[in-house]
């Protein structure tokens, strides 16, 4: 039986108290208690605990492999290295809406057997009589036969479109294994991760017209000679890429959209906050509008939340909206009718755009640096029965739905950045002082150096997506109201004029610190009054094939990006903002270890030189590392620069060197200006890791075909002698990692 002291914590930072399992909201303070539902990675875990049992003095099991989290308010422990085959779930993060993601783990008691555990968390399970079921999402074969011919069609493209992701990390084989497969509602959301074995390695889309064929018997009349056929196709190899698929199935979804009828209702609203001077916040259609559309006519909502405080970051949200609503009013006066290419390339070029007006508006006014205005950015296009979301910074979509909320966008920030390239769990990440500096935003250089998000949701049910600024996101304030809030516009009870105001108040009682803005966005589905004909495979017109940048296109570019870890200067844009609940200076109760690679690339990114440099040159440890550690296409290169101050590397900072650079510093004493310099050989790629306080040292990581002698030496500058230490070359040109730097073994060059 479930140990009747167990409680759960109330995760408002100025209460924390206990609260019974049954209590929905905090006794104390009344804050909604916000439940995360886990699964116990491994079978093996049933032998071992029993249902009703508490693990770490945290986790209270409540299914053989379901635990809630009863201190959600505490970091996660962590480990020093994560398994391989924990890897991909990070570097899938950009997917979390339907992979899970690593929550934290429980360290083996006994050293002598692996019996660690590993947690996934799921976002928002469906509950019903107040607890999830055991599996926490459903088998997508157990609700298939029970499944509109649109929503069988929507589950299979969301199989299709994660196909090459998944394919990359060798992870394909858990999109052919039904038992994994799961749904929550409209969405496809993976048990777990299948890592593809070296036999494996063949999979093809074959194998997936082979596991959908099994299906047929119970689809869907009006789709089930069309899916019969396209698994003929894919088995027969007719079909070879994804792209294909995905093609063929937009043609289907497009074809039974009109057994359903769509209204829209869109509610906006700004407020400066309790705490504020000004409002550096902006949305389309203005502030205090309400509407309604149908599905003939295109919705848009924007909701940018400036940044440059006073001097810009009011304007740079006014001028991205103005841009941005022209263009898309331009573009349907051009073109009657859209393919699902168009619209993203379409889209991406007017975020591009609308970056190009505010960053020529920094240049006409000579800002620099942190002096440049900017702001993030979130939209929102509804076409016909589908969903155009583009994204840029922190400001967050969330899609909320009978099962559940669901954050749909991934906040460019340096959090999510380490996620991605696997060196953090997400949880652990958002802990780091200023985790939530951005790595992008419009404005703050050209758009060639800029990635926005551009994704499509096929909307075949009511659903409610909110667009909204951090004042209102910070503190998981959605994730604790959404039930109580924004639910009620789904169930009748509230329209969305009412449901947004709420939240604006919401934003200011329990938060206030920001600026608040939302764009309310609610898709209202119902049946056709007349039927549609049945789909025929011959029916379907696939779409013809365009060079654009689509959702796998942008995570490609952006996990190069983040491999890289380079950043355009001044992309890093660090300002206030709380993404967890969580106070960023008080330790966790709980013991946690910091995973390496590097805290460090979370740390401000700030120019080395303001610092130990100004009084006096900073040595070198240089060390061999693995290309494919910082040599993941593109690389910035650094051409036209031959001589490069150290006062201008960053954090974090990766770049290859074409041609001799030098770095050079620069110290006075005495009213006397004591210069060194020291040269990089061309075809290097150079990774600056981190300052040194104590030891007045600047950090690099250095791979170089090319010989390394030169840099090897000592500098004395003002009496202090700064080590400068090097390897040499791989004899393949290749170079390999080790866990710390050589130890010194200066030559003296005074």
């Amino acid at each position: 039986m479930e140990q009747k002291a167990v409680t759960i914590q109330c995760q408002n930072l100025t209460c924390l108290a206990s609260n019974p399992l049954s209590h929905q909201v905090c006794e104390n303070c009344g804050t909604p208690l916000v439940r995360r539902y886990l699964r116990m990675l491994g079978d093996w875990v049933k032998t071992y605990y029993r249902v009703g049992e508490l693990i770490d003095e945290r986790y209270l099991i409540k299914a053989p492999q379901m635990v809630l989290d009863t201190k959600p308010v505490l970091a996660p422990q962590v480990p020093e290295e994560f398994p391989s085959y924990i890897l991909p779930y990070l570097k899938l993060f950009p997917y979390r809406w339907h992979v899970p993601q690593v929550y934290g783990y429980v360290p083996s008691p006994d050293d002598r057997l692996d019996m660690t555990i590993w947690l996934l968390e799921y976002g928002t399970v469906p509950i019903s009589s107040g607890e999830p079921q055991p599996d926490l999402v459903p088998p997508l074969t157990q609700l298939w036969s029970e499944a509109t011919a649109m929503r069988q069609l929507y589950w299979l493209w969301q199989i299709a479109h994660l196909w090459q992701p998944f394919q990359q990390r060798r992870v394909v084989s858990s999109l052919l294994d039904p038992t994994l497969l799961r749904v929550n509602g409209a969405t496809v959301q993976i048990l777990e991760l299948a890592l593809d074995r070296d036999e494996t390695a063949s999979l093809s889309l074959k194998q997936l017209g082979q596991v959908w064929s099994n299906w047929i018997p119970e689809s869907s009349s009006e789709i089930k000679n069309f899916l019969t056929r396209l698994c003929e196709n894919l088995e027969s190899e007719k079909i070879t890429h994804p792209d294909q698929l995905l093609k063929i199935l937009d043609g289907a979804l497009q074809h039974c959209a009109a057994s359903q009828q769509r209204t829209y209702h869109l509610y906006t609203c700004t407020d400066t906050g309790t705490m504020r001077e000004h409002n550096e916040d902006a949305c389309y259609p203005p502030s205090g509008t309400t509407l309604t559309h149908d599905e003939q006519e295109n919705t848009l909502a924007i909701v940018c939340d400036g940044i440059g405080g006073q001097e810009g970051g009011e304007i740079a949200s006014q001028l991205a909206i103005k841009s941005l609503q022209a263009d898309v009013a331009q573009m349907f006066k051009n073109r009657s009718k859209w393919n699902q290419s168009d619209l993203i390339q379409t889209l991406s070029q007017s975020i591009g755009q609308a970056n190009d007006v505010i960053s020529r508006r920094n240049d006409v006014e000579k800002r620099q640096e942190r002096r440049r205005m900017g702001t993030t950015l979130v939209m929102g296009l509804a076409h016909q029965h589908q969903m155009y979301i583009g994204h840029v910074g922190d400001s967050r979509v969330y899609r909320i739905t009978p099962q559940g909320c669901h954050q749909i966008t991934v906040d460019d920030d340096l959090a999510s950045r380490e996620v991605r390239l696997g060196y953090l769990i997400y949880r652990d990440a958002i802990q780091y002082p200023n985790a939530g500096a951005l790595v992008q935003a419009l404005g703050m250089s050209s758009a060639a150096s800029l990635n926005p998000t551009v994704q499509r949701y096929i909307l075949d049910e009511d659903c409610v997506f909110l667009f909204c600024s951090d004042g209102l996101s910070d503190y998981d304030r959605v994730e604790q109201y959404w039930d109580t809030e924004i639910l009620p516009i789904l169930k009748g009870e509230k329209n969305v004029t009412e449901v947004g105001q709420r939240l604006i108040d919401l934003a200011n009682q329990k938060n206030g610190h920001d600026n608040s803005t939302i764009a309310l966005f609610y898709c209202q589905v119902q049946n056709a009054i007349n039927p549609i004909s049945p789909l025929t495979y011959e029916g379907v017109t696939e779409q013809p094939s365009d060079d654009v940048t689509t959702l796998e296109t942008y995570e490609n570019e952006q996990d190069a990006a983040a491999a890289s870890e380079f950043p355009t200067e001044p992309s890093f844009t660090v300002r206030p903002r709380v993404t967890s609940p969580t106070p960023l200076s008080t330790p966790s109760t709980t013991p946690t270890v910091t995973v390496s690679p590097p805290k460090s690339s979370l740390l401000t990114p700030l120019l080395i030189g303001l610092g130990v440099l100004t009084a006096s040159l900073a040595g070198f440890y240089l060390w061999r590392t693995s290309v494919s550690t910082v040599a993941v296409d593109p690389i910035p290169t650094l051409s036209s620069t031959s001589v490069l101050p150290l006062e201008a590397l960053t954090l974090g900072q990766v770049f290859k060197t074409t041609t001799e650079i030098t770095l050079q510093s620069a110290t006075t004493t005495n009213n006397v200006q004591v210069t060194a310099s020291i040269p990089l050989p061309p075809n290097s790629i150079v990774k600056v890791i981190e300052p040194s306080s104590e030891n007045n040292i600047v950090k690099l990581e250095v791979c170089s075909p090319n010989e390394l002698q030169s840099l090897q030496g000592t500098i004395a500058v003002n009496g202090l002698q700064n080590v400068l230490v090097s390897s040499t070359p791989d004899e393949q040109s290749q170079c390999s990692m080790t866990s710390t730097p050589p130890s010194p073994s200066p030559t003296s060059t005074n």
